[in-house]
C-alpha cells in the first residue's frame, strides 16, 4: 500500500513545478503543493535565508505542514512558523531550523527570526494557551538521535521576538480536555531512570507552565517492561470521558494498550492498576494499533486470535488472524464490540455479521493479494465455498475490476476498496452488498 501511495504522491509532485526547493520522501507524503499564502511565506523565507533548504514536516499531531500559520501573538493577523534544514553549500550550518515570519504594514511577509531546533526531525507541533496571562505558546516536539524520548521546546512570540520559554522531554505528548473543564490539558508520558538501580519506569502527568517554568503534576504510573511507545491517540471511552490510548511495545516485541484518563480528580491508568487482569486481554502482534474503527469517537482496542482452520495448521502461508475490537468499560472491563478480518497493510476491516460467527475463515489469494472469505468446513483446503473477495486498487485501475464483477464499496484518497460476490446466491452465508457496506470500515493509521 505504501508503494502505491508513494507512486501517486510522486506523480502529483512532478506536476507542481516547485523550484528552489529540495523535495524528498517526507515532502512527497505531505502533499508539497503550496497554497498561495504558503508560496508567499516561502518566498519571504528564501529572501531571508536563501533557497538551499529542504522543508521538514511534522510526523505526528494535528499540524502536518512545514508551514504552521496561526495567530500566536493575539494581534489581528496571523504569523507563520516554518521548519527546514539547509542543503548544498549551506549545509555546514547543519541541523533543523525554525523561522518565525510575520506581516508588515503592507501585508507582506518577512522573516522575524531564525533559531536552531532541538532535534533532527519535527515530531509534532501544538498551539495552546498556558502559563502567565494565558498566553498562546507554540510547543514543538523534536525527535533526536538518542532513544525514543523526544525533546520539547516551548516558544512564545513576545515583543517582536520568538523566545524559548521552557523545555522538557516526553515519550508521548497529547493535548485534550481530559478533566472536562472546557479547555485542553497537556498529558505527557515521560521515562524516569532510577539513578541508583538504573531501572527505567514511566509516568503520565499533566504538563503545566507557571512563570515560564515547566512543571508536572497529578502523575500516574505506566506499565513496566516497556521498550517504547509506538502510537498514541486521544479519543473517548464508551461512557463519554476523554482519554489517551497508548500502544506500548514490551520487551517481547508485543503490543498492548494503556489508557490514561481522569477520575476522582486525578489521572488513572486502569491497565497498570489491574495489569494481571487486563494486559492478557489486549496484548497482540505488532502493527495492530488502537483505532476509532467506526468514527464515533470511541477508541477500540484490537485483540487477535487465529482464524478458523489456522489454530494448529502448518502452512506455507502466514496464519490469518481474527481481530476482535474491544472497548474499555468502567470497573476494569474490556467488552467485545466487533470481530472480523483486519487487513493491516491495506488499512481496512471487514467485520463478521453474527451469522458468520464460527462459520467463516479467510485466505489470501497468492496471485492477486486479495482477501478471500470462505465457508469453513473443518480444514483449510481448495474445496471450500467462496463467499466473497476484497480488492484494494488505485482509482485509475478500478474500472478493470468492475468489468470483472467487482463493486466499489468505499474510497479513501486515491484508493478504491472493491468487493466481488458470487453470482450464485443459494449459499445462505453469502452477504448482500448492503451487508458488506455496513460491515466494512477503512481504518486510518
Amino acid at each position: 500500500m505504501f508503494k502505491r501511495l508513494a507512486a501517486v504522491c510522486l506523480a502529483g509532485a512532478m506536476l507542481t513545478g516547485c523550484t528552489g526547493l529540495n523535495i524528498g520522501v517526507d515532502t512527497l507524503l505531505a502533499a508539497p503543493k503550496l497554497t498561495e499564502e504558503q508560496s508567499q511565506i516561502h518566498q519571504a523565507l528564501i529572501n531571508a535565508v536563501g533557497n538551499n533548504l529542504t522543508l521538514k514536516y511534522p510526523k505526528n499531531g494535528s499540524y502536518r505542514s512545514a508551514y504552521v500559520i496561526a495567530d500566536i501573538d493575539d494581534e489581528p493577523t496571523d504569523e507563520a512558523i516554518v521548519f527546514y534544514e539547509y542543503t548544498g553549500a549551506d549545509a555546514a550550518e547543519d541541523g533543523l531550523r525554525v523561522n518565525l515570519l510575520d506581516k508588515d504594514e503592507d501585508g507582506k511577509w518577512y522573516s522575524v527570526k531564525e533559531i536552531a531546533g532541538a532535534g533532527t526531525e519535527v515530531d509534532k507541533v501544538i498551539l495552546t494557551r498556558m502559563g502567565a496571562g494565558n498566553r498562546m505558546n507554540v510547543l514543538v516536539g523534536y525527535q533526536t538521535l538518542s532513544g525514543d524520548e523526544k525533546a520539547l521546546e516551548i516558544y512564545s512570540y513576545r515583543n517582536d521576538d520568538l523566545v524559548r520559554v521552557g523545555t522538557s522531554s516526553y515519550s508521548v505528548l497529547e493535548p485534550l480536555d481530559i478533566n472536562g473543564d472546557g479547555s485542553n490539558e497537556l498529558v505527557a508520558i515521560r521515562k524516569i531512570t532510577n539513578s541508583e538501580t538504573g531501572q527505567v519506569t514511566s509516568k503520565a502527568s499533566l504538563l503545566e507552565m507557571n512563570s515560564d517554568e515547566v512543571s508536572l503534576s497529578q502523575s500516574t504510573d505506566m506499565c513496566e517492561n516497556i521498550v517504547s511507545y509506538a502510537k498514541a491517540r486521544s479519543g473517548r471511552l464508551a461512557d463519554g470521558r476523554r482519554a489517551i490510548f497508548v500502544d506500548a511495545v514490551n520487551s517481547d516485541g508485543m503490543l498492548h494498550t494503556e489508557i490514561v484518563y481522569y477520575r476522582y480528580s486525578a489521572l488513572q491508568n486502569p491497565m497498570q492498576l489491574r495489569s494481571e487482569k487486563l494486559l492478557p486481554l489486549c496484548t497482540r502482534q505488532p502493527g495492530y494499533y488502537s483505532a476509532d474503527v467506526d468514527g464515533d469517537g470511541v477508541i477500540e482496542i484490537p485483540m487477535t486470535t487465529p482464524m478458523l482452520g489456522y489454530e494448529n495448521a502448518i502452512t506455507e502461508e502466514e496464519p490469518m488472524l481474527l481481530t476482535t475490537w474491544k472497548q474499555y468499560k468502567d470497573f476494569y472491563e474490556l467488552e467485545d464490540k466487533y470481530s472480523g478480518y483486519y487487513a493491516v497493510s491495506d488499512g481496512y476491516a471487514m467485520m463478521f455479521p453474527s451469522r458468520w460467527a464460527d462459520q467463516v475463515t479467510v485466505k489470501k489469494d497468492s496471485s492477486t493479494g486479495e482477501a478471500v472469505f470462505y465457508k469453513y468446513g473443518g480444514d483449510i483446503n481448495a474445496e471450500m465455498t467462496e463467499l466473497m473477495r476484497i480488492a484494494v486498487a488505485a482509482k485509475q485501475q478500478s474500472q478493470a475490476y468492475t468489468y470483472d464483477g467487482y463493486e466499489v464499496i468505499t474510497s479513501m484518497g486515491q484508493l478504491d476498496y472493491l468487493v466481488k460476490l458470487p453470482t450464485n446466491k443459494r449459499e445462505s452465508l453469502i452477504l448482500t452488498i448492503d451487508e458488506v457496506v455496513n460491515n466494512f470500515y477503512v481504518i486510518e493509521g
